[in-house]
């Protein structure tokens, strides 16, 4: 039985989806049983932003949460399989991909997780955004079904946090040293005897893989961990010859009360010793502030608005049932060096004079010559959060539709989920931008910001569906039945639904058979810049 769903201004009435007897869930609810976070790494800053449900997810406290891609990538456990960073850089180019592997967030806590998205190139074509879908795989996580290495490793760091614990207790102190010897295969009992001699009660030496070792010396202040470091060389000279071997050392309570941090200082300092080609490193402590992540962007956006190399994307997005062109996704875009134009993606919060607003004014000109030149397109077009608050936003708007009587109907504007999070503040802005005659879309649907009061709240005409959740849908029944829930719930409050990311076949069946109302993608066509007229160029041109 097919049922008719108008929509609020008129522009969806022709979706018609099978009826559903039962309630969906709220978009936060779902995402919970998913047990999934989304998450947006700038990898010219290193900045790492997550969603609303990143702590709950991942079982960390708020300030425990990496903010940075390299903090994250210290939590990746060696030899649990292909981290994020191996797979983006698999072939160096900007990809999708779809990994899974270990993260340890203490000597008791590791969590096998599932790591799927993809980079976006920013205006020079080198890696920009990576967008990705990290689910935490509760069934796999279990001790006795991690990897070896991993257990091994587990083991490891239980005695160093025993030990530790102990030096704490007694006002002693703990010393890790680590080994890596180059050249022919070491055994772990030629290390054991070779240091043996070093070796008091309360030491331990154990395996850290392949002609590496692990000697945690009890009593061992950080004012005598050089010499301890050259007593051991001198003792394994006949074992790893000619500058073959190298170690790295850190102490406790000097450097850290954590067998985690202690370790990974340890393995820091071990690298430097082999980059540098040095027998022995004692880890430094760094007393400045952590690297906070830049919030300068790469390219002068300023320079690319007053060059007029900021233009405006545009992607056929087609029906979910017909397969036929229905409506243009836009995208602001840079014009580079060799002519073509690569989508922006978001904009770097900046203070730099109303930056957003500046772009977002500039794609708000193009997209309604667009509508004027092109009458029977229906075109959607992104804005930042900032611009949306910006109090020239709305004069901006008016002002435009005004210029070019009859475009507002045919113009969906949209607005990421983050802004549903404070209703109230939201509400005020769009209701007035409902009053122009256009119609409101959302972003990034489902990541957890907007909660099902919020969407019942406010003037929301079309949804965009998350790509990170489109990308995943072959992986799992949970990752089909979440987004199938989205759409549902979509439905359920007369709002249209559109996927983006859609690159194939079998993901598009299954959105029409789940009733997504419009998507875009790789399957339906590649993005290509917005073609000016003639008469604007010149005009640009005098002004």
């Amino acid at each position: 039985m097919a049922t008719k769903r108008p929509g609020r201004a008129g522009i969806f009435k022709s979706a018609s989806r099978a009826s559903r007897k039962h309630t969906p869930t709220g978009p936060q609810a779902a995402l919970a049983t998913l047990e999934g976070v989304t998450y947006a790494w700038d990898r010219q800053t290193d900045a790492l932003a997550w969603g609303p449900n990143a702590s709950e997810a991942l079982g960390l406290a708020p300030d425990a949460l990496p903010r940075t891609g390299q903090a994250f990538s210290q939590m990746v456990e060696p030899s649990s399989g292909m981290s994020r960073d191996a797979a983006l850089a698999a072939d160096g180019r900007c990809q999708a991909y779809d990994t899974r592997y270990a993260l340890r967030f203490g000597a008791y806590k590791v969590v096998m997780v599932q790591d799927a998205g993809r980079c976006l190139p920013d205006p020079e074509g080198k890696p920009g955004l990576v967008r990705g879908l990290l689910r935490v795989d509760a069934g796999a996580s279990a001790p006795d079904l991690l990897p070896a290495a991993v257990k091994d490793r587990s083991a490891l760091l239980r005695r160093i946090q025993d030990d530790i614990d102990e030096a704490v207790r007694f006002s002693h102190t703990c010393t890790l040293i680590l080994g890596a010897c180059e050249g022919d295969e070491v055994t772990l009992g030629e290390t054991t005897r070779g240091l043996r001699p070093i070796m008091r009660r309360g030491d331990h030496i154990a395996a850290l893989g392949p002609n590496r070792f692990a000697l945690i010396l009890a009593s061992c202040p950080a004012k005598e961990a050089t010499n301890a470091m050259r007593r051991v060389a001198a003792l394994l000279q006949d074992l790893c010859p000619d500058g073959s071997l190298h170690l790295g050392a850190a102490c406790s309570p000097d450097h850290t009360f954590e067998a985690a941090k202690l370790l990974r200082f340890a393995e820091g300092a071990l690298a430097t010793a082999s980059k540098r080609s040095e027998t022995a490193v004692l880890h430094k402590i760094r007393h400045n502030a952590p690297a906070q992540p830049s919030g300068h962007a790469p390219y002068d956006l300023v320079g690319a608005l007053n060059d007029r190399r900021l233009t405006l994307i545009l992607r056929p997005v087609v029906d979910g049932s017909s397969r036929r062109p229905a409506l243009v996704q836009g995208y602001a875009g840079v014009v580079g060096r060799n002519g073509g134009a690569t989508p922006l993606g978001n904009l770097p919060a900046l203070d730099q004079a109303n930056l957003s607003l500046l772009v977002d004014g500039r794609m708000l000109g193009l997209a309604a010559d667009h509508l004027v030149q092109n009458p029977e397109d229906r075109l959607v077009l992104p804005i930042a959060p900032a611009t949306l608050q910006d109090r020239e936003w709305l004069p901006m708007l008016a002002a435009h539709l005004g210029a070019r009587p009859g475009i507002a109907s045919r113009f969906i504007v949209q607005v990421p989920e983050t802004v549903l999070l404070d209703t109230e503040a939201a509400k005020g802005r769009l209701d007035a931008m409902k009053a122009l005659g256009l119609n409101i879309g959302v972003t990034g649907f489902g990541t957890g910001h907007a909660s099902q009061t919020a969407l019942q709240a406010l003037p929301i005409d079309l949804a965009t569906i998350d790509g990170v959740f489109i990308q995943s849908l072959k992986r799992s029944t949970a990752d089909r039945l979440f987004v199938r829930t989205l759409s549902d719930m979509a439905h359920h409050l007369g709002i249209a639904t559109m996927a983006e990311w859609v690159d194939d076949a079998t993901t598009a069946d299954w959105l029409t058979a789940w009733g997504v109302d419009y998507m875009h993608g790789d399957l339906f066509g590649a993005a290509e810049a917005m073609v000016e007229p003639q008469s604007i160029l010149r005009r640009l041109k005098r002004a």
